[in-house]
């Protein structure tokens, strides 16, 4: 990963749950399934939309379920078990805007991807090129 921008990072970390955990991927793909989701990262714009056996990043959003705006500092508090997502949102580190019901989806899905970050043996070099981390 040459580009240490969060879509790079986040497009790569899906890529590589595809290939070394593919039941992971396929869960978190049916979790979010038929949902659209932007996450802003500072001023970075990633607009996801997950299909059954697919994520896929657009262009344009269409019809966000969840929209999510956060920090690089945050993300990594949150990887890094630092702080819980329901503590990062009552701090303000992540503001999450969806129904009640997306909102719990997407608690449930992070977890998922999370999970499996943590297992995948590439996540760890992952993370340190987005951080910028020797």
């Amino acid at each position: 990963m040459s580009d240490r921008s969060f879509t790079s990072f986040l497009v790569e970390s899906f890529a590589t749950l595809r290939r070394e955990l593919p039941d992971v991927y396929r869960a978190l793909c049916w979790h979010f399934d038929r949902r659209e989701v932007t996450i802003t990262v500072a001023d970075e714009l990633v607009v996801l939309r997950f299909e059954a056996q697919q994520v896929r990043r657009v262009a344009h959003a269409l019809h966000p379920a969840i929209t999510v705006a956060t920090s690089k500092d945050s993300i990594l508090s949150l990887v890094n078990a630092r702080v819980t997502l329901v503590d990062a949102v009552l701090s303000d580190q992540l503001q999450l805007r969806g129904s009640p019901d997306d909102l719990l989806t997407f608690h449930d899905g992070l977890m998922i991807y999370l999970h499996g970050a943590v297992r995948a043996p590439s996540f760890p070099r992952l993370l340190r090129a987005y951080c910028d981390v020797a």
